[in-house]
């Protein structure tokens, strides 16, 4: 069991009794939404949450007034930082991340990896296999050897992520605008969104991503609440369908995300369907992959 504390901010690791310049692993997991942060220094583990550190979008000012708080942390210890972020597959954006930390603070190592490979070694570790990322956005990815060896699908919310949180909203707001839902799910749509003209202002508003994703819908109905469960059977069903290969003689597969934790009865429902099984499936991989790691990496 890890020794863990989990900070109610990130502030309070400046306010910790750390000997001065001791040494210290920081593991970052930064999705589309937030960044989850690991410190471990002196065999305890430091869990805290900052906003999301995307490669486009460093130079808001959030992001450089959190700059004061790595310089301080980093004057404070000597920090290794191995970062996992969304967006830095390629060596261009893994820069730019790097060249954003290296403004101010000071980290003895800082190592940019992609979110994808944090996905694959906190399911995985030393074993290969499909790993499915079903969050706000979707893809598929193979783990083998601490790599992503194939990436299938993984377009966007423009051209894909479907079986994600964004195209669950994507097929509610389809159905309603088209009239195919019943009159229960319509009216439960309406008192939580809006109608048609406020729903669609909303899509076509600077947040519109964000609206869609943000749709999430429960009703102790039992009739409506098993239409409302179709639905996101339909998403999963055709994310594996058109993203599952069909040919492969392997069919396990893991999935990470909020919205493969949540519905998990459902996608395990809708792997048997196509022949496969689920061999783990968790909402986050922080913990996971702070555990294999420190495995690996005990000092």
């Amino acid at each position: 069991m890890l020794n863990k504390q989990v900070l109610g901010h990130y502030t309070e690791l400046l306010t910790l009794p750390f000997k001065d310049q001791q040494k210290g692993l920081l593991i970052a997991d930064s999705g589309g939404t937030k960044t989850d942060w690991c410190l471990i220094i002196n065999n305890k583990y430091y869990f805290f949450i900052t906003e999301s550190y995307h490669p486009t979008s460093l130079d808001k000012t959030s992001k450089v007034e959190l700059l004061e708080f790595w310089k301080h942390l980093t004057q404070k210890t000597k920090i290794s930082c191995h970062f996992f972020g969304s967006g830095c597959s390629s060596e261009e954006n893994q820069v730019k991340i790097k060249d954003h930390f290296s403004q101010k603070s000071s980290f003895q190592l800082f190592v940019v990896s992609s979110d994808l490979v944090a996905a694959g070694i906190a399911l995985l570790g030393n074993e290969e296999g499909y790993v499915g990322i079903l969050g706000t956005g979707s893809v598929l990815t193979y783990y083998k050897n601490k790599q992503i060896t194939e990436i299938i699908g993984g377009f966007g919310y423009l051209l894909g992520d479907e079986g994600s949180g964004y195209y669950f909203g994507k097929l509610v707001l389809q159905k309603y605008l088209n009239k195919e839902l019943s009159e229960g799910l319509t009216a439960l749509v309406e008192v939580h969104y809006g109608k048609r003209a406020a729903i669609l202002q909303n899509c076509y508003s600077p947040d519109g991503k964000a609206f869609i994703s943000s749709i999430q819908l429960h009703s102790e109905n039992p009739i409506i609440q098993k239409e409302i469960n179709e639905i996101h059977s339909e998403n999963i069903e055709l994310f594996l369908n058109k993203y599952l290969p069909q040919d492969s003689a392997f069919k396990e597969i893991s999935f990470v995300g909020s919205y493969a934790f949540y519905h998990q009865e459902l996608l395990k429902i809708a792997l048997e369907k196509v022949g496969w099984r689920s061999k783990q499936i968790i909402r986050k991989p922080i913990e996971k992959l702070v555990e294999k790691m420190m495995i690996e990496n005990p000092k």
